[in-house]
């Protein structure tokens, strides 16, 4: 494309004073409620890059058919946006009028963020589509350290969310390049892979301990156990992404000997820098021990999810919720570890003065953080 269309447009879109009062001050009282706020939060710059391409895009190919193959990023409202704004969607909850396989030389298809399938990138180019790659860089970086594993003949050890977009299309790019991969979602799936290794558990425990899926097609478990490389889907809590790197360093200690390790063992973060900006930031506002702390973002979304988990884990009430329609008499919000959508009555603590600590994932714009904030005050 000749055009770079300017990012700053882009946030200027969901642009939010009160949220940009907050970010800079740290906090704010407004009566009786003090309102604290991280400085890193919300959009990071791999979004905006993302939604920048979309623009960028639409000036570029005008007139033409317009796909996205599914979510840009996870966030209902952005979406919900795009599609104002005459974007289909090929699959997933806003697909409506797409179809995938009668894609043509006139249709225009967005690559999300996330990146996407080898399979789906052959399909397009087969199709003859014009394709908008908007694949955050930093998504790019395990992919990259993946294909070197496999040419080194090390197994894929994922720390990520099998189904993930993210992190199928890394699960996609290893089976084309004939490698195999294990995804493990926490530190307690890792536990079971540790023990396999160590001889503590059998095959059927393992495969019963980790998720459908979690394993790539003819995984022999005794061959492709023997050299491990560990990633980590870039959205994920950093430093359960570590923990779990040195549990499996441990476990091939104990099986072949720390002098084995240069030839069985390779770990490398690949955790999003504004992943990891946006955690630290959220742990430092947790430990001011609000008395509720509200986490802003998509229910899909990874890193939100994670941005919850910061504040439970330092003893914070943290809840990760998608607007500000989730708050009234009863919160609605997602489970830290089921994922279930629940709602639950006597969520505002009764207290006087009242702190309330805010963040919002990587894909949240600041106006929805900003209606959140207000809604709070409102209930207050």
């Amino acid at each position: 494309m000749s055009k770079q269309f300017d990012p700053s447009l882009v946030r200027q879109s969901y642009r939010c004073e009160l949220v940009e009062e907050l970010r800079a001050a740290g906090s704010k009282v407004v009566g009786e409620v003090t309102l604290l706020l991280p400085k890193s939060l919300g959009f990071c710059w791999g979004v905006d890059r993302a939604l920048s391409m979309v623009q960028e895009a639409r000036v570029e190919y005008a007139g033409r058919p317009m796909w996205l193959i599914s979510s840009i990023i996870h966030n209902p409202r952005v979406n919900a946006d795009l599609r104002e704004q005459g974007i289909g969607f090929l699959r997933g909850e806003y697909s409506q009028d797409g179809d995938w396989e009668n894609l043509g030389e006139n249709d225009v298809v967005i690559v999300p963020a996330f990146s996407a399938t080898v399979e789906d990138i052959n399909h397009l180019c087969e199709r003859g589509v014009a394709i908008v790659d908007t694949t955050c860089p930093w998504v790019i970086k395990p992919h990259k350290r993946t294909l070197k594993y496999v040419k080194e003949g090390f197994t894929t050890v994922i720390h990520g969310t099998v189904g993930h977009e993210e992190t199928d299309a890394t699960c996609s790019l290893i089976l084309s390049e004939g490698g195999h991969f294990v995804v493990v979602y926490s530190i307690q799936e890792a536990e079971c892979l540790a023990a396999f290794i160590e001889g503590e558990a059998n095959v059927d425990e393992l495969v019963g301990a980790l998720r459908s899926g979690s394993f790539s097609a003819g995984f022999d478990f005794k061959e492709h156990t023997q050299c491990l490389g560990v990633i980590n889907q870039t959205t994920m809590l950093a430093t359960e992404s570590r923990a779990i790197g040195e549990r499996l360093r441990v476990a091939l200690i104990n099986r072949d000997s720390e002098a084995a390790l240069e030839n069985n063992f390779r770990d490398f973060d690949t955790i999003c820098r504004a992943t990891q900006d946006n955690q630290d930031a959220a742990a430092r506002v947790a430990e001011q021990n609000p008395d509720l702390y509200l986490v802003v973002g998509g229910y899909d979304s990874s890193n939100t999810k994670n941005l919850a988990r910061v504040g439970h884990r330092l003893g914070v009430p943290a809840f990760h919720i998608e607007g500000p329609h989730c708050l009234g008499e009863q919160i609605e919000y997602r489970h830290r570890t089921s994922g279930e959508i629940i709602h639950r009555d006597g969520w505002m603590p009764s207290t006087r003065p009242l702190t309330v600590a805010f963040s919002a994932g990587a894909s949240t714009p600041d106006t929805l953080l900003g209606e959140v904030i207000e809604r709070v005050l409102e209930l207050c």
